[in-house]
């Protein structure tokens, strides 16, 4: 439906902002960090979630950050609000890679939601990061001509925090030996 906004800063609220674009004042709704960096009168380009269901829009800087907002909606018990709370504890490569390392700052903000969504929020987004990793795994290997079978029954032996490029390097070592 909507992709982006572009237009000015006209209003600044308590959890949203209004964009006006083309004489149409949008109600936007963003981060507390993204809404203390924007001014009245300054021009904007932010990339949007619309929602059919309770006709709200919510906005971000950068498209990554859609796209992580949108992977939380994805989660059970998640909706726009708590997405949006845990999208602005920091940006989405940063909040990835805090959650792998298990970074206790960020697992504090986190917790900050509910003890069982920062759970389920942490489970879904690291095993969504292993299955990531693997299926790029497993592409690159398939390019390579490989059974999909055999690619799978070897990546399934190889440890999914390891980087792409070391799991597809131990998965040829097994597939090599067939």
């Amino acid at each position: 439906m909507i992709y982006y906004l572009k237009g000015e800063v006209t209003e600044k609220e308590e959890d949203f902002i209004v964009i006006d674009v083309g004489g149409v004042g949008y109600k936007v709704f963003v981060s507390e960090e993204t809404k203390k960096r924007l001014q009245k009168k300054e021009k904007v380009f932010c990339f949007v979630h619309f929602t059919g269901n309770n006709m709200r829009v919510y906005g971000f800087k950068e498209k990554e950050n859609l796209s992580f907002f949108r992977d939380l909606l994805k989660i059970s018990g998640i909706g726009p609000k708590t997405a949006m709370q845990i999208a602005s504890i920091a940006p989405m490569k940063e909040f990835k890679e805090a959650i792998e390392r298990e970074d206790k700052e960020v697992m504090k903000k986190i917790f900050k939601i509910g003890k069982k969504k920062g759970e389920r929020v942490i489970f879904e987004l690291s095993r969504k990061q292993v299955k990531k990793e693997k299926d790029e795994a497993f592409d690159v290997l398939k390019g390579l001509g490989f059974d999909a079978d055999d690619i799978e029954k070897a990546l399934e032996k190889i440890d999914g925090k390891k980087e792409r490029e070391e799991r597809v390097q131990e998965a040829l070592k097994m597939l090599d030996k067939k």
